[in-house]
């Protein structure tokens, strides 16, 4: 079973990746066949027909393509000559109708995407719910917390800190706990104790003793992140959390109470002492469903074009690009720790993706020619061919470059460093 696991979830990953493309150029088809636009071929895929069927007295061809990646909708107009024996009239071509209906044509596949991530949010929306919280804690009976007095839903407090790793160049998201601890009873120096959730990866791997680490500190009394206290070199250690109460009259947290806890290390790591992450788990109501999809979708969108804004703004940021080779990991990942509905969360996050990025203005895709548009509406006048010839040579081949680069870095990154 477990040899077939692999294969099923590159199948599921190839499912909705074509699902995802066929609904796009479904959007595309749609409006064409609306404005009477002369389709010859609806496709998923590209490169060699797999299978293609052309209904009795139908004017378009319906084919399934070897290449699982990328789609199209080849029209009248758009420089596929008309097969022999066939006359079209040119106002049937793509170029033979107004310029808002070719609008409305370049844009129904974003349009659909944009629909499907909101059916694909409204279906995770009714699985169960479950959010994990940095700085606040479940504790386990009859551990060291539960002696200690923590009592189960503790929020602690945390002082965030972003450090960025000179050997990887990523950004590291550390909470600092505690700036008072010791180590092997030696109260002579003060270390900090911070926790990284980086390697946190299933609700099922909570345990907090998997996420500290100690520090050094800096003569201003800071955590020194680039000084990290090796485990091996640490019999014990005593850590506080500092607890947190909601204060009504100020209207924020404050201090409450210093829980110590002394905890021993086991084979170059800390031994669990009975807290976890405090997990969370609720269900929405069929009102909560329909708001918290709007609200999906809404924060889905931000954190996209904030992203593409970051592209132009931070240049550091094309490093945490990712492409096809990503996806399929990553929604592996998720399918495997976080379950079927947060799978179904994933593929709507991707689905808007699509539909932000095509809405770029760049060649090869939707947004280049819904701005050549704009172009020809404000100015009255056609821009050349010869023009548009060259800039769509010149973006394409930086188009396919940059896809080219992300999956030389998506294959170091996923599958070379099983091999190194």
């Amino acid at each position: 079973m477990e040899v077939l696991l692999p294969i099923v979830y590159i199948l599921l990953f190839l499912l909705f990746l074509s699902f995802l493309i066929m609904i796009h150029e479904l959007g595309h088809l749609a409006a064409a066949k609306a404005f009477n636009v002369y389709c010859f071929e609806y496709a998923i895929g590209m490169g060699p027909i797999l299978f293609s069927r052309k209904r009795k007295g139908g004017e378009t061809k319906f084919s399934l393509r070897a290449i699982p990646f990328g789609g199209f909708v080849s029209m009248y107009g758009e420089g596929a000559e008309l097969p022999d024996g066939i006359k079209v009239d040119p106002s049937r071509s793509l170029f033979g109708i107004k310029k808002w209906k070719r609008a409305i044509i370049m844009v129904a596949g974003i349009v659909m995407n944009m629909i499907l991530a909101l059916i694909f949010f409204a279906i995770a929306n009714t699985f169960p719910q479950q959010q994990l919280y940095s700085n606040q804690l479940s504790v386990a009976p009859n551990s060291i917390a539960e002696t200690a007095g923590i009592p189960e839903g503790t929020i602690f407090k945390v002082k965030s800190y972003e450090y960025k790793d000179p050997v990887s160049e990523t950004n590291k998201l550390f909470y600092l706990i505690d700036k008072e601890a010791i180590i092997n009873n030696d109260d002579s120096v003060k270390y900090a104790v911070c926790l990284n959730y980086e390697t946190l990866n299933s609700f099922d791997k909570r345990d907090l003793s998997d996420y500290v680490f100690l520090y050094s500190l800096e003569n201003d009394g800071e955590p020194n992140f680039a000084q990290n206290v090796a485990l091996t070199e640490v019999n014990n250690a005593t850590i506080h959390f500092t607890s947190m109460v909601r204060d009504e009259a100020q209207n924020k947290y404050v201090e409450d109470q210093i829980y110590e806890l002394s905890i021993l290390t086991d084979d170059g790591k800390f031994a669990s002492f009975g807290l976890s992450l405090f997990l969370e788990t609720w269900s929405y109501d069929f009102g909560g469903v329909v708001k918290q999809t709007f609200v999906d979708f809404g924060e889905c969108s931000l954190l996209l074009f904030r992203a593409v804004g970051e592209l132009v703004t931070k240049p550091s940021s094309w490093g945490n690009m990712g492409g096809i080779i990503a996806v399929g990991f990553e929604t592996t990942a998720v399918l495997q720790n976080f379950g079927f509905g947060k799978f179904l969360f994933y593929w709507g996050f991707i689905s808007v993706n699509l539909a932000i990025f095509n809405l770029l203005p760049f060649p090869g895709l939707d947004g280049w020619q819904l701005l050549v548009l704009g172009i020809e509406a404000v100015t009255r006048k056609k821009v050349p061919e010869k023009v548009k010839n060259i800039v769509s040579f010149v973006g394409l081949a930086l188009l396919l470059a940059l896809m080219g680069f992300i999956v030389v870095k998506d294959l170091f990154r996923y599958v070379f460093v099983f091999l190194l």
